[in-house]
Order: C-alpha cells, then sequence, then structure tokens
C-alpha cells in the first residue's frame, strides 16, 4: 500500500495579511517557522521521499523535515499554488486588496481563461493536479510526504473524490465550491492511499471533532531531541543509549531534560553508537546541508559569486569556484556541463568534500531535482 502525506506549507505574510511582491517567494512567518518544526517533528518514522513546492513558503516547511531526516531523498515536484491572477499586478498587494479581482475571476467561470502574463489556466492547474498524482502512482517510494498549498491540495481530493469525467464551467465552479467548503489550514493537509490492487487513490481527513494533523501526527518528547540537537543523529540510536545508560524516556518527556539526559547518556555510554556518530560528523559537512546551501543560491534567498576572474566558459573543463554567502564551494565543469560538487567549505570551517569511490547518492549535486540543476546551471553560467 502507498502512503502519501499531502501538506499545506506553514503559516505565510500573506496568510497573516501582508503585503507581498511575488507569489512564488513568499516567506513563512515566525510562526509559520513554528507550524513548521512541529510537522517535521511528528513522524514516527522516516518518510521514503520528500516532496516539496519550488515556493519559497512550502519549500522552507519541507526543509524543516528534511533537517530532521537529512539521508531522505528531497525533491522539487512542480506542484505549487494555482496562480490565477496576473502577478504583475499583484504585486505589493494584500489578500483584502486582491479580494474584488478574485471573486471576478471566479465569477467569469471560465476554465480557459488566463488573467495576464505568467497566470495559469484552471485547466492547466488542474492538469498539474492530475499530473502530479500519476507521478505519485510511478514513483518506487511507498511512503511520501508532499509539501504544497491548499488549492492545490484541494484540486488533488477533488479529482480523486468528484472524478470529474471533463473540465468545464460546471465543474470549475464545482471545485471552487468544494475547495471553499474544505479549506486546508497551514500545515493541516491529507492522507492519499493507493492499494497497488486498484487503480484509484484514496484521500482521508480529520473529521472536525479529532484533533488537527499536527496534533495526531505529532510524537513529543522523542521526536523534539532529533531537530534540537545539532547532530541529528536517529532517534532510535538516541533513545538505545538513553536506555542502556539507565534513562528510559517518559511518553511526556520535554525536550529540555531530553537534551540534558542524552548528554549524561553520552557521558556513561561512551563506546555506544552515539558517541562514535557525534565524534564522525562534528567537524564534517553532509552532502544534504550543501545542497541545501545550494538550493537557497537557487531559489534567490542568498548571494553566489564566482571566486577568480575566470567565468564558467572560459574554463570549459575544470574545477569553478563559488561564494554563497561566505560558504566556499568548488564544482566541476565537464565541457560546460554541471557536473559534480569537488568540495565546500562552510563559514566555521566544516568541511564537505568528494569521495570519486562513493559518489552516487552522496553528491551534493545528485541530491538536486532536475528543476534545480538546471537552474543552478543557468545561474553558474551568468556569473
Amino acid at each position: 500500500m502507498k502512503h502519501v502525506r499531502l501538506i499545506r506549507h506553514g503559516e505565510s505574510a500573506a496568510n497573516a495579511g501582508e503585503a507581498t511582491l511575488d507569489h512564488a517567494t513568499i516567506t513563512l512567518t515566525p510562526k509559520g517557522v513554528e507550524q513548521a518544526q512541529l510537522v517535521a517533528l511528528s513522524f514516527n518514522h522516516a518518510p521514503a521521499l520528500i516532496v516539496a513546492s519550488p515556493f519559497t513558503r512550502a519549500h522552507s516547511t519541507a526543509m524543516a523535515t528534511a533537517a530532521v531526516f537529512p539521508h531522505i531523498p528531497f525533491e522539487t515536484w512542480p506542484i505549487q499554488e494555482f496562480t490565477y491572477l496576473e502577478p504583475a499586478r499583484c504585486t505589493g498587494t494584500t489578500v483584502a486588496d486582491r479580494r474584488e479581482w478574485v471573486e471576478a475571476y471566479w465569477a467569469k467561470a471560465d476554465p480557459r481563461f488566463r488573467d495576464g502574463e505568467g497566470a495559469e489556466s484552471f485547466l492547466d492547474f488542474i492538469a498539474r493536479a492530475q499530473s502530479f498524482l500519476e507521478c505519485l502512482a510511478e514513483h518506487p517510494a511507498q511512503d511520501i510526504v508532499a509539501y504544497s498549498h491548499g488549492q492545490f491540495i484541494n484540486a488533488v481530493a477533488w479529482l480523486i473524490e468528484r472524478k470529474p469525467l471533463g473540465i468545464d464551467d460546471g465543474a470549475m465552479v464545482d471545485w471552487r465550491e468544494y475547495e471553499i467548503a474544505n479549506h486546508v489550514p497551514n500545515c493541516d493537509g491529507y492522507l492519499l492511499s493507493k492499494d497497488p490492487n486498484e487503480a484509484g487513490w484514496r484521500v482521508s481527513r480529520s473529521a472536525p471533532e479529532e484533533p488537527r494533523m499536527d496534533a495526531i501526527w505529532r510524537v513529543p518528547g522523542r521526536a523534539y531531541q532529533v531537530a534540537r540537537d545539532t547532530e541529528r543523529l536517529l532517534i532510535e540510536e538516541r533513545a538505545e543509549a538513553l536506555s542502556v545508560a539507565g534513562y528510559p524516556l517518559p511518553g511526556d518527556d520535554p525536550a529540555m531534560y531530553a537534551e540534558q539526559r542524552l548528554k549524561e547518556a553520552r557521558t556513561a555510554v561512551c563506546s555506544s553508537k552515539v558517541d562514535s556518530a557525534s565524534e564522525n560528523t562534528a567537524a564534517e559537512l553532509s552532502a544534504r546541508e550543501v545542497s541545501q546551501v545550494l538550493r537557497e543560491a537557487i531559489f534567490g534567498r542568498s548571494v553566489m559569486s564566482k571566486v577568480g576572474h575566470e567565468s564558467w566558459d572560459e574554463i570549459y573543463s575544470g574545477h569553478f569556484q563559488i561564494n554563497v554567502d561566505d560558504w566556499q564551494i568548488s564544482i566541476y565543469n565537464d565541457c560546460d556541463q554541471l557536473d559534480y560538487c569537488e568540495e565546500c567549505v562552510s563559514p566555521d570551517g566544516r568541511r564537505w568534500s568528494f569521495d570519486a569511490g562513493d559518489r552516487f547518492g552522496t553528491d551534493p549535486i545528485a541530491l538536486l531535482s532536475t528543476w534545480e540543476h538546471q537552474t543552478l546551471e543557468r545561474l553558474l553560467k551568468a556569473l
């Protein structure tokens, strides 16, 4: 049985009523960051794949989970929010400012209509949702978590529940009513499941009287340790060390006590796997960390510059040195093609280096999605 947790991003600046510049780069509020962390701490086991929308608010929410499970594959899919209003005229506006435009768009009920440059038609939007379901069905991972947006999530659920035969004005009106009736709160969502012997998907949601998703999925105590501990060790390893040292964790163990007990456990069990992992990773970077630094540059949240005078084209075949907010990164240019990351040194002196004997799955470049890889290559060539 395949399971997919489809989760909306944490509270964004737009959700909080702030004016925003661009639909794709809206950031999380402090409350949204906290919501993302709570969701990340709610998993009682690691998913097989983490998927995120390319929009900043969903991508940032997903990264909180990626930080808890740094070795789990992370991919960016086109599951961004429905952009049905022309982005240019929405610059600097709030949700309240756009209300009349929104009402006029839905009153038109034309699934082929595009509001302007950069806007998406309802037909295009639903096609993306359908494509998402097809990609999920084809992907080998059986336990997936996907971070997206309220309207996109409801488009997926609507396709599963209503099974529309076509996308006409009636279907568009029906979806709008469905969306309003089934509003998805921040960091809430649906659980999708698919039996390999059945053609369709099933969707389930929490009943109104039941706890919300963040309460259902949240695992107190041990889960907190993973995010709070900078070494990000597996929950099982830490629990084992605590138990051996005589400090079993109660069900309501708060993070502050868990941290102290963990330190005591490490002292008492110096030969445990926890100590070993701590020693091995204390002065090293992970490929996941380096990959995220590159993503920050890809999405324009960090400044990337070249080191030296030679451009990407001039080097053609060799190592291209870049600086991303004081992170020193060496990337191999293979005959004008982005190949792999050779080395990275963080601002605090930690180092990651390429191991030619064990490249697959460990290279930060290999952890990027196809779109991210292409975007990074384009940015490097422009430096």
